[in-house]
C-alpha cells in the first residue's frame, strides 16, 4: 500500500468510527453550523427513511432537542445515535420471497422497457433476494426495501450494458441517479462535506430511497447487481466493524485506477487520430502549460519523470472530450452524445472531491462512484477491444 493511501485511511480513521459513531463529532459539529437546522431537518427527512451510516449521522445534525449544547452534550446524542443504529438493524429481516413476487410485477411494470430488461425478470430477482446473506429487508416498510433492491438490481444492469451510452439507458438511469445533463458549476470547497452533497444529490433528483439498507446489506445487494468493483474483494486492509473507513478505501482506490484508465484511453484515441504531439494541438486553451508547470514543481520536488497527462486534473477530461474537433473526430463514436458523457463525469465529481479529502464517504457517493465508473470503463474497453 502505497504511503498516501496508508495516510489517507490514518485521517479516515480519526473521522470515523461507525461503530460507535463517536469520531463523527466534528462533522456533526461543523455541519450544523455550517447550515441551518430547520433548513437540515426538512432536507434530512427527504432522504431514506432507514438511515444507513451517513444517514445516521445527518440526522443527528438535525437532533436538536436530543443534542443539546452540541459542544456540552455531544457525547449524550451520540449515544443515542448508537442505540438507534441497533434498533434499527434489528428492523432488517430476510424477507418471505414468494410474498413479495405480486408487488415485484406490479412495480416492474411502471418502469420502462430498459429499466424492466435490466432489473430481470421475476425469477431473476427472486433467485438474486434469496442470494443475500445479510438482513435486508425493512420490516416496517416492506415496499421501499423491495424496490430500493430491484432499483439497484436494474442500475446494474444498464451500467453493464453492452451500449451503456444509448439514449434509453441514459434516460433509465436518470430517473434514479437524477438529471446532470447540464453543465454544473461545483463549489469544490463546499462538497467537501457530506450535507452539502445530499443537496446536490437531491436537488439533481436522486431517488435517496437508493440507500435504504445497511452499510453491510448495501455492499453485498450492489455486488449481486454486477457493480462490484476488484477492490471488494482484494482489499488489502480490513478494519473489523469500520465499514466506514472501507468505503472511502475502496473510493480511493477504484478513483486511482479509474482515472489511469481514463488518461491512457485519452492518449491511445488522441494520437491515433492526431499524431504522437497531439497535446500541442488538441488541449484545451492554457492546460497543457498548466501541465508542464506541474510537472516542473513536482520534478524540483524530487519526483519522477511522468508523462504529462499524469497531470491531468479531473476537471480536464471533459474538457479534452469535449472540445469540438475531439468530440467529432474521436469521442462521439465512443459515447454518442456529449451530454450523457458530462452527465456521467459530473456525477463523480462530488465524490472525488470528498475521497481525495479523507472525507465522510456515503452510500449516495459509493453508488454514484460505482454506477458511473462501470458504466464509463465498459464504452472505453469494448471501443478498445
Amino acid at each position: 500500500m502505497s504511503n498516501e493511501l496508508k495516510k489517507l485511511l490514518e485521517q479516515q480513521r480519526a473521522l470515523q468510527d461507525l461503530a460507535g459513531i463517536g469520531s463523527l463529532g466534528k462533522t456533526i459539529e461543523d455541519a450544523t453550523r455550517l447550515h441551518g437546522l430547520n433548513d437540515l431537518q426538512t432536507r434530512i427527512s427527504k432522504m431514506a427513511t432507514i438511515p444507513n451510516a451517513s444517514a445516521l449521522a445527518l440526522a443527528a445534525m438535525g437532533k436538536h432537542n436530543a443534542l443539546g449544547e452540541l459542544a456540552a452534550g455531544r457525547m449524550r446524542g451520540l449515544a443515542e445515535l448508537g442505540e438507534s443504529i441497533r434498533a434499527l438493524k434489528d428492523r432488517l429481516i430476510f424477507p418471505e420471497i414468494s410474498a413479495l413476487s405480486k408487488m415485484l410485477q406490479d412495480y416492474q411494470s411502471e418502469h420502462s422497457k430498459a429499466f424492466r430488461e435490466a432489473a430481470g425478470g421475476i425469477e431473476s430477482l427472486t433467485a438474486r433476494m434469496e442470494a443475500m446473506k445479510t438482513p435486508w429487508l425493512d420490516v416496517q416498510q416492506h415496499a421501499l426495501s423491495a424496490r430500493a433492491f430491484v432499483d439497484l438490481q436494474a442500475i446494474g444492469g444498464l451500467a453493464n450494458s453492452m451500449n451503456s451510452f444509448s439514449a434509453r439507458i441514459s434516460a433509465a438511469l436518470r430517473m434514479e441517479l437524477g438529471d446532470w445533463r447540464d453543465t454544473i458549476t461545483f463549489d469544490a470547497p463546499a462538497l467537501i462535506e457530506p450535507v452539502a452533497r445530499f443537496e446536490l444529490y437531491d436537488a439533481q433528483g436522486f431517488d435517496a430511497n437508493l440507500a435504504h439498507f445497511s452499510v453491510e446489506a448495501y455492499q453485498e445487494t450492489v455486488q449481486i447487481a454486477g457493480l462490484a468493483l476488484q477492490e471488494d474483494a482484494e482489499a488489502d486492509i480490513v478494519f473489523e466493524d469500520d465499514a466506514g473507513v472501507e468505503l472511502n478505501s475502496r473510493a480511493y482506490e477504484t478513483l486511482l485506477r479509474f482515472e489511469r484508465e481514463v488518461r491512457a484511453f485519452i492518449v491511445a484515441v488522441m494520437t491515433k487520430n492526431f499524431g504522437a504531439d497531439w497535446m500541442k494541438r488538441q488541449l484545451p486553451p492554457h492546460i497543457l502549460d498548466q501541465w508542464k508547470d506541474k510537472k516542473h514543481k513536482d520534478m524540483q520536488r524530487g519526483g519522477d519523470d511522468l508523462p504529462l497527462i499524469d497531470y491531468a486534473d479531473f476537471a480536464d477530461y471533459k474538457g479534452i472530450i469535449e472540445r469540438n474537433d475531439n468530440w467529432e473526430a474521436v469521442f462521439k463514436p465512443v459515447f454518442g452524445r456529449k451530454e450523457d458523457i458530462r452527465e456521467s463525469l459530473q456525477r463523480l465529481f462530488p465524490v472525488r472531491i470528498a475521497t481525495m479529502h479523507a472525507r465522510f464517504i456515503t452510500l449516495e457517493d459509493d453508488l454514484y462512484l460505482r454506477a458511473e465508473t462501470t458504466r464509463i470503463l465498459m464504452r472505453l474497453r469494448r471501443h478498445m477491444s
